[in-house]
This record gives C-alpha cells, structure tokens and sequence, in this order.
C-alpha cells in the first residue's frame, strides 16, 4: 500500500510540476515584452483632445459616464499621434496634460505613463507565475516529506 501511495504522490506530482511550468513560462513572455518596452519606449508630453470609447467600469467624472480620452502627442521625430488612452485615461479631460510612453520603432504603441506602470502591465502574468512556483513548490515540499516519511518507515 505504502509503494503505490508513493507512486501516486510522484505521479500527480510530475502533472502538477508540468503545469506549473508551463504558467511560468506563459506568464514570461508577457513579462518580458512589456520589461522590453518599457526599456525601450521614450517619454513625450501629450494633450487630451477628445473623449474616447466607453469604458466598461463606468467611472464618472466630468466627462461623459465612463469614457476614456483621446491623447495626442508629438514624437522625438516629429509625428503627431493620436491613440485611445483606455483605463489610464478615465481621468484626463480635453485640454489635460499628461506624460505618455511610446515605443519609437511603432509609434501607434502608446499609453499613458504612470506609477507603477510595469506592475499595472504584468500583474495578471506576475500571478501566474506565482501560482506556478507555489505549486513547484507545494509539489517539492510533498515530495520531500514523502520521502522522509519512506525513510523513517524503513
């Protein structure tokens, strides 16, 4: 009984190590693309010129329920550009300045810069993550007392 108890435990362990594996590395990539744009993107300074689409939170405000704002800005180069400033924009009005980060190889990838951007950015991967190294973690801890309980049994 105590054999095929342990050959449970190792088999369900493998999954479980599998899986865990495999939200670490899906959660990885997203990390690494927005480290890699935020090391790479550059600051401009941007206007509100419009409201934008409705937003799903239906935050109100001084703007129509719930809205986002259109932001323009002026790249290093010279272009202007004009993109949806989603969530991050709920409270910017036409005419508000705000600070915005731009990737200069594809300048239609903006936003608006703000605290904590790379948590804001990677917190659903980053709990992934976690959840997979709590797991390889939950797998070695059993792992390991069954084979201390193995040891003491013989």
């Amino acid at each position: 009984m105590q054999r095929s108890l342990a050959a449970h435990v190792n088999s369900n362990g493998l999954a479980i190590s599998l899986m865990a594996v495999v939200a670490i590395l899906f959660a990885a990539v997203p990390i690494g693309y927005n480290a890699l744009f935020l090391a790479n993107s550059r600051l401009a300074s941007g206007t509100g010129v419009a409201y934008g689409r409705e937003l799903s939170d239906n935050t109100k405000g001084s703007r129509p329920a719930g809205t986002s704002a259109v932001i323009e800005f002026t790249t290093v180069s010279g272009k202007t550009v004009r993109f949806d400033g989603g969530s991050a924009s709920r409270y910017i009005d036409p005419g508000d300045h705000v600070s915005v980060r731009y990737d200069p190889d594809d300048t239609d990838h903006a936003m608006v810069d703000e605290d904590f951007l790379f948590f804001r950015l990677t917190y659903l991967p980053l709990t992934f993550a976690a959840l997979g190294l709590a797991a390889l973690l939950a797998v070695a801890w059993t792992s390991l007392h069954s084979r201390i309980q193995r040891s003491a049994i013989q």
